[in-house]
């Protein structure tokens, strides 16, 4: 005798089962999912971390920093450590202050970089020397550009610097560059860190684990870490 088919039960998803018990929106389950997903991540990447560097916890990375020869200049320590660093959360510390300064890098070329985006040849050799016209990338070169002196005097009214920008300034920079193609050296060693970050690690750096890394650091003292090994 065949038995009659039992009706299904709805699977009740995560979502369901997190509104009820908590009461709360959809939007707050999915920022609890992705942090919980960035929780997991997080911790295979300590995995791999303590794998490779044989720690019991990347905790103990704030004990272990990089020898810095005696009598080096201050000035000379960030490339040392860019060059020489197997500690991530040494590298995780000067990227997060690297990026800082980047994005409050002032300077004439990056003002110039921001602002000169093209200029017409006529206005290149009213300013500057017709015998470099042959030198200048072809992308400056735009007959409908704003007038140079417009462009400087607007720049300067906003007192970006503490001296104004001159037409040499300008000129030199037109020559010596392409349309918006200047790095401030900050960014350069930015990319430099990351680099140097993923040779260590074996992954890309990123900003919630460098936050991670900083938590976990700053949490062990040097004397408590072999209190912490398993025997």
């Amino acid at each position: 005798m065949v038995q009659p088919s039992q009706p299904k039960v709805p699977t009740r998803r995560n979502i369901d089962r997190f509104l009820e018990a908590t009461g709360k929106t959809e939007k707050d389950y999915f920022d609890w999912a992705t942090e919980v997903g960035r929780r997991m991540h997080i911790n295979k990447l300590d995995a791999l971390v303590c794998a490779k560097l044989e720690l019991y916890t990347v905790a103990h990375l704030a004990n272990r920093p990089t020898e810095i020869p005696e009598g080096m200049p201050e000035t000379e320590m960030d490339e040392h450590l860019v060059a020489n660093s197997e500690n991530p959360y040494e590298l995780a510390c000067l990227w997060q202050r690297v990026t800082a300064n980047a994005e409050n890098w002032v300077s004439k070329e990056t003002i110039l970089n921001e602002w000169i985006t093209g200029i017409s040849k006529e206005d290149f050799e009213r300013w500057g020397d017709k015998n470099h016209l042959g030198d200048i990338n072809k992308k400056w070169w735009n007959k409908d550009a704003a007038a140079l002196d417009v462009k400087l005097e607007e720049i300067n009214s906003m007192s970006l610097l503490n001296q104004p920008l001159t037409f040499e300034d300008a000129i030199d920079f037109i020559k010596s560059h392409k349309p918006g193609s200047f790095v401030n050296p900050a960014q350069l060693l930015i990319k430099r860190i990351e680099e140097r970050f993923k040779a260590v690690t074996t992954f890309r750096i990123k900003d919630y684990y460098v936050s991670h890394l900083m938590k976990m650091c700053h949490l062990v003292p040097a004397n408590e870490e072999l209190a912490d090994l398993p025997f």
